[in-house]
């Protein structure tokens, strides 16, 4: 179950990663452009620490704890879960690879990124999972949103694309995303999450302490995760430290 956990944040990226190609149907309110927006909102320090009480619900199964969760800016995505103060799991995310421990049963496991691919039949980007974790639209590009409903203090920005609609809800007292919603229709694939609790940061920008992801596909079931951040500090090195004990098996 706790492998699941760190898939979960691999899927992140893997589902919002299917948009091949861009519908051109629509177009941007004239005033109001939202990828200058969306541009100008970007977080992007250099290093990442955060700790958070972690919450997980599948089909038949519940599992909560503590992660750490360390990012090094377009090279390194370090993950660590623990349950009363030990550690059951500690991931390694590169841009070519995945490394897993199994703390419970002293097992480790070694991937390339491409085995999501391979498993779940979607492919799969580092720089996807990073930017949701820095609170980013995960997409190489952020032009042709469309705005199709605007409240007071939160729009809704839709982009059409040949697997499905992906919609953005982008609230401006915070000046970030709350909200992404996307789903491939044919596959039975559905990817929601939601951004809330923003808090100003040193540097003026605004960081979400809580974030809520469901996932649902044939190959994960209905995903339920919650993450609620606690403490955050950015731009300071921190260890990425990642050693395999010698008697876990996959080691050798």
């Amino acid at each position: 179950m706790y492998k699941l956990v760190f898939s979960s944040f691999l899927l992140f990226f893997a589902f919002l990663s299917c948009s091949p190609k861009i519908s051109k149907k629509g177009g941007l309110v004239e005033d109001d452009n939202p990828s200058l927006f969306l541009k100008k909102a970007l977080f992007a320090p250099e290093w990442m620490e955060g700790k958070c009480q972690l919450q997980m619900a599948s089909e038949g199964s519940n599992v909560s704890g503590q992660a750490i969760i360390r990012v090094r800016k377009d090279s390194a995505i370090w993950v660590s879960v623990r349950k009363l103060g030990f550690e059951v799991g500690r991931a390694l995310i590169l841009k070519d690879s995945f490394f897993y421990l199994d703390r419970l049963n002293s097992v480790f496991e070694a991937h390339p990124i491409s085995f999501i691919k391979e498993k779940y039949q979607l492919p799969g980007d580092f720089l996807h999972l990073q930017a949701l974790l820095f609170g980013n639209a995960p997409l190489d590009d952020l032009s042709d949103f469309s705005v199709t409903n605007k409240e007071s203090f939160e729009w809704q920005l839709q982009k059409s694309m040949d697997n499905g609609i992906l919609s953005l809800g982008w609230d401006f007292n915070s000046k970030r995303i709350s909200a992404i919603d996307w789903g491939q229709p044919a596959s039975n694939k559905y990817f929601k999450m939601k951004f809330g609790d923003y808090k100003e940061l040193e540097s003026k920008q605004q960081f979400s302490y809580f974030r809520d992801l469901n996932i649902q596909s044939a190959e994960t079931g209905n995903l339920h995760v919650v993450l609620s951040f606690n403490q955050v500090q950015f731009n300071l090195p921190v260890s990425l430290r990642f050693d395999v004990p010698q008697r876990y098996s996959g080691s050798h």
